[in-house]
């Protein structure tokens, strides 16, 4: 009985202390704005009692005692420790953690603050990417980097061309890539941006040194985004809108007419026009009507999720870009996905995974803007219904006075078609053994499996636009790369002044390619069921190969810092590549940076104009192995021989490359110093940079003798003969501010860089074919890409001015002109006119970069602006000469009374004229040269975000953007920035304008809603 009684008394103190337990409630906000924290903890300090707040920050506690303790935390904010002392409502306001948000950057194989940088490198956030909706991420970035130079051409799956501090190589431009610390080449097309949670530039040598031989372009990190403790949030953004071009202003039928008999007459000849005697412009063809759309299709959809435990992270996401050819013709489509997930198993290990497939398509975009400016309006898109053929593609009509093909029946015989399945997973495994000495290993892999169809039917339109046979054909290429990185990291504080971070690693990384192509002829028919290989009938040809090569690398880097005042960096990195023979197989590349923050002395205590002023400077070595795999080896391949009067083929073999065992590294050193200043409570900031890099022992290709007998036409062989440097300077200002309900903020990028060839084969490098001639030579000890060619001086106005350019005897410098050719300069005065002569006349790469970036933002309506444009860079436009009377080929609007056609009536556009006995527009000179300066808006966006009051237990933002929506420029052409990238992007072929796809304007509708 009494152990009952004694039973029955601790029960009642158990439920008087259960009584005395309350449960609290609060709101949390924000101290920078007000608002809400949404996925904050609570938790009672030393218990597993917690929750999370709401969307509208609420909390709710149960079952807490009267003198607890409650833990208020959250990434990014200062963690607060609240006494109950018996109450039931605790407002909470966190402050930011300055400390936390001093912004964590991601560097090659580690992490540090922001103010602990002694290298030049540029961060920024995924939220500030997608507000440019782009099929590649890189395009967003423009003008938000200093001494980042982007250029993209329109077309959809573009990959933009990035330069990172200007060219020292000839062998490509585009920097390193690398995705959750697996490197993937130089394309992010794979990427959807709204999976991106930052970017890091590493844009000097000192930092991308780490990454060796694949750092010569500079090194561009990017972190997906990871899962958060806290409740799931789901997000789902979207955008939809259209594009659109401006149609280019090329002549109607009868000025067509008229410009096309002048030719004729003005050299004395009967015209030999072939159409509609008279015909009005409304009887003509509107090319540009009849192949483009007026809008096309742009759409892009993302639905994320992301939460997690103390031991479980995950995150995921699935979406969807969408882009339709300007074309009437042709798409690019991708479909994308994300898996992260992380498990912290206890306090020594932590593995995790982040897995991301990808599915791409296109239906290929075809390439004839400048035949659609050409084709002449007087003939119509199909031949009169009584010639049509049992085959469609016989039906349409050839050009009457010109040799372009018709681009209607161009598109309708295309049948292009590539599909593509990738994978990128990189599994890791952390382990902390000793509190502050981590040991990661990762696993990456990189795989892409592409399927290229092609059909092309036969058609015969007219003796020069036919095909006799139909050719099926089919081409796989496997890519699957894969890269073992192990690395560990040691970091230590001593006496709280001394910071160590040292790092050791060792990786493995091997690349793998493999490609099949066969073909057929003699397809029966053009039905669309019997484009394939195995319906052909003849000439039956297949080839493929494997490639390897491999990489193994050891690397080190050692961080100090005294007392956040002095830093100093350095780095190693030995790369041996399986590119080079044995003796130059390795290479070892070095790198060591420095900063003082002066702002922590002593002396600047009192000081109250420098909130930050620190000092940088650094140097290093990075290289480059864009070579073929196996350039130190000559090789023998299939080649088709002839035999016989019937021209039977038979397959044979000949040398189809020359080794070259002395081939080694090339080598890129780069120098650099810079500032960093803050002003006005960092609302001001500063930074300036001025760098140097030069290549050393540059692999280029050089032709051999054709004495040493290879039966090759261009018997090249991979030499290190070359060197360039890049010279320059950048400068940021920036400034953030806010007032009340009001914040904005302003940033402006300026940035310089020359771009000079020390040394090449010992000759000048020509690029760029023009009508038998070069319109670009780079030679050592100037500038690359630059413009070769005549100067221009006028229009000869009558035949005084002809006979009166002589040379200092009397000789007629260009006695085949007559009044109104060119007048072209005798540069030499020798009295011909001849290679001589050239000089150069224009630089493809600008004098100045700029980037102009706004915001501002009241209450729940916001506000972005990005402008982008370069200064002092020329563009050869081919499409003046073209377009301008010197074939057949239809002109731009206008050209017949702007053209020459009696004395004092031109002195730009000489006249008209079939012979061209002048050469007026058949060699390359300053008239066809331009100023390509532009200031382009890359994008407007205005977004409102619904009251919180209005939407219970979500939050929607909406908004309108739009993008490219005007550019001020001079250049006559259709878009100065796709003229700059030249010919695919070539360095050394840069400024060239071949009518390429322009950027098109785009309007979009988005919406972002998080639950």
């Amino acid at each position: 009985m009494k152990k009952q009684i004694l039973l029955l008394c601790l029960a009642l103190i158990s439920l008087c202390g259960y009584a005395q337990n309350i449960t609290v409630k609060g709101v949390v906000t924000s101290a920078a704005d007000k608002e809400p924290m949404i996925g904050l903890t609570a938790l009672i300090k030393g218990t597993t009692n917690g929750t999370v707040t709401d969307l509208d920050g609420n909390y709710t506690l149960n079952n807490v005692p009267k003198d607890a303790i409650v833990v208020f935390s959250m990434i990014g904010y200062k963690t607060q420790e609240i006494k109950v002392n018996g109450r039931t409502t605790i407002n909470v306001v966190m402050q930011d953690d300055t400390q936390a948000l001093d912004e964590v950057v991601v560097i090659g194989y580690g992490a540090v603050k922001k103010g602990d940088l002694t290298s030049s490198i540029a961060a920024i956030k995924g939220d500030e990417l997608k507000t440019l909706s782009s099929g590649n991420a890189m395009n967003s970035l423009q003008g938000k980097i200093n001494g980042v130079q982007i250029s993209s051409a329109g077309g959809p799956g573009t990959v933009p061309r990035v330069i990172i501090r200007g060219v020292s190589t000839v062998n490509g431009s585009n920097p390193l890539y690398v995705v959750d610390g697996m490197p993937v080449g130089d394309n992010i097309n794979f990427l959807d941006q709204n999976d991106i949670e930052s970017m890091q530039v590493l844009k000097d040598a000192s930092a991308s040194a780490i990454y060796g031989t694949r750092g010569s372009n500079g090194v561009v990190l990017i972190t997906t985004k990871k899962g958060t403790k806290g409740a799931t949030k789901f997000t789902f953004t979207a955008s939809a809108g259209f594009q659109t071009l401006e149609k280019p202003d090329m002549a109607k039928a009868s000025e067509y007419e008229y410009v096309l008999k002048s030719r004729y007459i003005n050299d004395g000849n009967v015209p030999m026009y072939v159409g509609y005697n008279g015909i009005t412009d409304a009887e003509g063809t509107d090319w540009w009507d009849e192949t483009m759309r007026k809008t096309a299709l742009i759409h892009n959809y993302n639905l994320s999720f992301s939460g997690g435990t103390d031991k479980l992270l995950y995150s995921a996401s699935i979406g969807y870009f969408g882009q339709d050819s300007q074309y009437k013709i042709g798409n690019w489509q991708k479909f994308t996905a994300r898996f992260s997930m992380e498990y912290t198993f206890n306090n020594i290990v932590k593995a995790g995974i982040d897995f991301t497939p990808k599915y791409e398509n296109w239906k290929d975009t075809p390439d004839l803007i400048g035949s659609i400016m050409a084709m002449d309006p007087t003939t119509p898109v199909m031949r009169p219904e009584s010639e049509w053929t049992d085959n469609e593609y016989d039906n349409y009509s050839r050009s009457h006075n010109s040799q372009v093909w018709n681009p209607v029946a161009n598109m309708a015989r295309m049948a292009k078609n590539t599909d593509e399945y990738g994978l990128l997973a990189t599994p890791f495994i952390n382990i902390e053994p000793i509190k502050g000495l981590i040991f990661r290993s990762q696993l990456g892999l990189n795989a892409r499996f592409r399927l290229y169809d092609e059909f092309t039917p036969t058609f015969d339109i007219d003796n020069l636009e036919r095909a006799e046979t139909s050719v099926a054909k089919r081409e796989m290429k496997n890519w699957i790369d894969w890269n073992w990185t192990n690395t560990l990291t040691w970091i230590k504080s001593f006496n709280q002044k001394h910071n160590l971070n040292i790092m050791a690693g060792y990786t493995m990384e091997r690349f793998q390619h493999y490609w099949l192509t066969g073909s057929r002829d003699g397809i029966p028919t053009n039905d669309e069921l019997l484009q394939y290989v195995s319906a052909g009938t003849k000439n039956q040809q297949a080839s493929g190969t494997n490639s390897y090569s491999s990489l193994i690398s050891y690397l080190g880097r050692v961080m100090y810092n005294y007392n956040d005042r002095y830093y100093l960096t350095a780095s190693v990195r030995v790369d041996g590549s399986s590119k080079f023979v044995k003796g130059n197989k390795y290479a070892t590349f070095p790198a060591v940076s420095g900063a003082w923050r002066v702002t922590g002395e002593e002396f600047m205590k009192d000081q109250h104009i420098f909130d930050n002023l620190k000092i940088r400077a650094g140097w290093g070595r990075v290289g480059n192995q864009s070579i073929d795999d196996s350039a130190y080896a000559s090789t023998v391949g299939t080649t088709d021989y002839v035999f016989g009067q019937e021209g039977n083929r038979e397959i044979g073999t000949s040398v189809t490359a020359i080794g070259n065992t002395k081939v080694q590294w090339e080598t890129v050193e780069d120098f650099g110093i810079g500032v960093d200043m803050g002003f006005l409570n960092n609302r001001l900031t500063v930074t300036a940079d001025w760098f140097q890099k030069k290549s050393h022992d540059m692999l280029m290709k050089r032709d051999n003798l054709l004495i040493l007998g290879y039966p090759m036409w261009n018997g090249q062989m991979w030499e290190n003969i070359g060197s360039m440097k890049a010279t320059g300077w950048e400068l940021s200002i920036g400034w953030e501010d806010r007032q009340g309900d009001f914040t904005y903020g302003v940033g402006l990028n300026l940035s310089s860089v020359k771009n000079k060839a020390e040394k090449l084969m010992g000759q000048p490098l020509y690029t760029g074919g023009f009508n038998g001639d070069y319109i670009i030579r780079n030679e050592e000890g100037g500038e690359i890409s630059r413009f070769y060619g005549y100067v221009v001086d006028g229009i000869f106005q009558n035949q005084t001015e002809v006979n009166a350019h002589t040379d200092e005897h009397g000789k007629i410098i260009q006695p085949n002109a007559v009044p109104g050719d060119f007048r072209f300069r005798d540069l030499n005065h020798d009295g011909e006119l001849d290679d001589k002569d050239k000089t150069y006349i224009g630089s493809a790469f600008p004098d100045l970069m700029v980037g102009l970036n706004a915001h501002l933002s009241y209450k729940n309506i916001d506000f972005l602006a990005n402008f982008y444009g370069t200064f002092g860079n020329d563009i050869f436009n081919t499409t003046l000469g073209r377009y301008s009377g010197a074939g057949g080929e239809n002109v731009y609007a206008g050209t017949y009374n702007k053209v020459w056609h009696g004395e004092g009536t031109s002195n730009f556009l000489p006249r008209l004229s079939v012979n061209d006995s002048n050469m007026n527009y058949k060699r390359p000179s300053s008239f066809f040269v331009e100023d390509g300066s532009y200031m382009r808006c890359k994008l407007l966006q205005i977004g409102y975000t619904l009251p919180k009051n209005w939407t219970k237990g979500f939050s929607l933002r909406l908004s309108f953007s739009a993008q490219n929506p005007f550019t001020i420029t001079k250049y006559s052409g259709m878009d100065p920035e796709t003229a700059s990238l030249g010919t695919k992007g070539n360095v050394t072929e840069s400024g060239i304008d071949w009518a390429g796809y322009p950027n098109p304007r785009t309007y979009l509708f988005g919406l972002n809603l998080n639950f």
